[in-house]
């Protein structure tokens, strides 16, 4: 018996590919390199093999010119979409960060086995409790959603809208930073009055060795009230992965 595959139906796969393998390099929860690069482009397929059928109806005449040209211009979108999603992703690590950098935890960075970078513990911590949130929350079904509704805006063939791009980014920095404030904005509060507090006690009493015991209560104060921000991360990223599927879904090409 032979197995035909229409000529249309290959090239829906291999520009879907195209597409999906930029956006899962880029957009989290999947860009984590606890993920084995072969998981990263089985997960591409899949999404390319789901949508293909949506693909396919849009194809033009297939050449080569047209492939090559046409799977470059896919995969520049795909990335642009996964950093945008990035982007907002970020904004609970910048938060962690804000709070390592004020309690003081920043000194010294660890090293991340899972990331094999130096990181901060308390921003490393609030990345690990945010891809958690997202699985547990379906968030990352959200994200694929956003993606696959991408086609409607964006279907192939169509060219890289770089002039609402470059809007897009502007309001997920902005996003990205409001959120991290909102996050952190306590704690930093806080750490700050502390060091207020310090400093007064260091000029109130001069004999006093401010450094010997400064930082060890700025410590147990962070890790005191570290756990009044926990409350706060599922609203705000939830809030930010509805606005990076809003953001893909806004998206048009010319």
């Amino acid at each position: 018996m032979d197995l035909s595959v229409p000529t249309v139906t290959l090239a829906a796969l291999l520009l879907g590919t195209a597409r999906a393998t930029g956006f899962v390099v880029l957009a989290p929860p999947f860009n984590s390199r606890t993920i084995p690069m072969p998981v990263k482009g089985a997960f591409a397929l899949a999404l390319s093999v789901l949508l293909s059928t949506q693909i396919a109806p849009t194809l033009p005449e297939i050449t080569t010119g047209y492939l090559m040209v046409t799977a470059v211009t896919e995969a520049v979108i795909g990335a642009a979409l996964g950093f945008v999603v990035q982007v907002l992703f970020t904004a609970v690590q910048m938060a962690g960060d804000l709070i390592d950098v004020t309690g003081g935890f920043s000194l010294q960075p660890a090293y991340d086995p899972l990331a094999m970078t130096q990181n901060a513990s308390i921003g490393r911590l609030h990345h690990l409790l945010a891809s958690t949130l997202l699985f547990t929350s379906g968030g990352h079904l959200m994200i694929v959603k956003g993606f696959a509704t991408s086609y409607q805006g964006m279907p192939v063939g169509g060219n890289v809208p770089t002039d609402q791009l470059g809007s897009v980014l502007i309001h997920a920095f902005s996003m990205m930073f409001l959120a991290a404030l909102q996050i952190a904005g306590p704690m930093v509060a806080v750490l700050l009055l502390a060091d207020v507090a310090l400093a007064l006690l260091s000029r109130a009493a001069p004999a006093l060795n401010i450094f010997s015991f400064g930082f060890p209560v700025k410590i147990l104060l962070t890790l005191t009230m570290l756990g009044l921000t926990f409350p706060l991360l599922p609203p705000a990223l939830d809030a930010l992965i509805e606005q990076a599927a809003r953001a893909m879904v806004s998206l048009r090409s010319g």
